[in-house]
């Protein structure tokens, strides 16, 4: 994986070839094809690693904490830091080109990526609506808008290469899009 990654992050997809990593990895091209029947094959169990190493550090709220608020403010914190940190959008901007021709990838990176996200956050706010503590009809809806409103802007810095935002905008967007959340679904 680690030769892959090198090979996809300094060639691109399109550029990428398995002679190729297979040299860097220091292994056949026969044990490289043992393992993965292709190039797109091989692709996609990076973009599994790199979504599943991602969704490691990620922050897992939890129902039983007294503070809402604080709970998603945490999440919102933690979910930023993807955008910030280069390595988690690498193999997110080498995917965008080729998804078009390649939409089993672009699914495979949503479903293990921001998909998995996702469903950890809307779980988090079924849980809450069943308590009562909101009242949220559509979790899985309910966690894109939230996400949507903590982190759009952050997302989109990554995605262009751009710095992340300052702190003091990031904790104001943070703080205005708790509320606003938590106002709407407010029990």
């Amino acid at each position: 994986m680690k030769a892959a990654r090198a090979v996809f992050l300094e060639a691109g997809y399109d550029g990428a070839t398995m002679d190729a990593i297979a040299r860097v990895g220091a292994l056949s091209k026969a044990t490289l094809y043992a393992h993965f029947s292709s190039k797109a094959a091989l692709f996609e169990e990076l973009i599994r690693v790199e979504c599943r190493a991602v969704n490691a550090n990620l922050y897992v709220p939890d129902p039983q904490n007294g503070s809402v608020e604080s709970e998603l403010r945490k999440v919102a914190i933690n979910y930023r830091r993807i955008f910030a940190q280069r390595e988690g959008l690498d193999i997110f901007r080498i995917l965008i080109p080729v998804a078009p021709r390649f939409p089993r990838l672009a699914e495979v990176f949503y479903d293990e990526g921001p998909g998995a996200s996702i469903r950890q956050i809307a779980t988090y706010l079924a849980a809450l609506n069943d308590t009562a503590r909101v009242r949220i009809p559509d979790p899985d809806l309910a966690a894109h808008q939230f996400l949507a409103l903590v982190a759009e802007d952050a997302k989109l810095a990554g995605a262009l290469a751009f710095p992340p935002p300052r702190a003091r905008d990031a904790n104001q967007l943070i703080d205005s899009g708790v509320a606003m959340f938590l106002d709407f679904y407010k029990a």
